[in-house]
């Protein structure tokens, strides 16, 4: 791969690592916004590919950083960056477990009730339904079932 292409390689990892970036904070944003207004549902994806996604592009964006700027270090610590990248996937995966967690602990703590029949699930996605009442539960429960 010469230059122009691992540049303009290292610049898609970035622009994809921040538009992540943007996009959790986006999606946390909304969730504790809906529990502080007390909104009657609150609908939220626990997807397991966008885990991954979050896990491997930040792995290759480092990677790249690594690479681009100290090409010699790669062939010198090859050992040690692996052990490293592993550590650093590791935190990235208990990380995204945790975020979860504590989006379904600050839900339930809002009082929020968990609607098992109107949340959906898919091959690589979870979409979770939280309501405030059960009554709303019921209602959504009766028009999943219309369609």
């Amino acid at each position: 791969m010469n230059k122009k292409q691992s540049l303009i390689f290292f610049s898609i990892f970035e622009l994809l690592f921040l538009a992540g970036i943007l996009i959790l904070y986006h999606e946390f944003g909304r969730i504790v916004q809906e529990t502080n207004n007390q909104v009657d549902l609150i609908r939220f994806g626990n997807r397991i590919s966008f885990l991954i996604v979050g896990i491997v592009i930040p792995i290759v964006h480092l990677l790249g950083i690594i690479e681009y700027f100290w090409p010699n270090y790669i062939k010198k610590n090859k050992c040690l960056l692996n052990l490293s990248l592993l550590a650093i996937g590791i935190t990235l995966l208990v990380a995204g477990f945790a975020g979860s967690a504590w989006i379904k602990s600050k839900v339930e703590n809002a009082e929020y009730f968990y609607c098992r029949n109107a949340s959906g699930v898919s091959a690589l996605a979870r979409t979770l339904v939280y309501t405030k009442n059960m009554e709303t539960c019921e209602e959504l429960v009766a028009s999943k079932q219309k369609r």
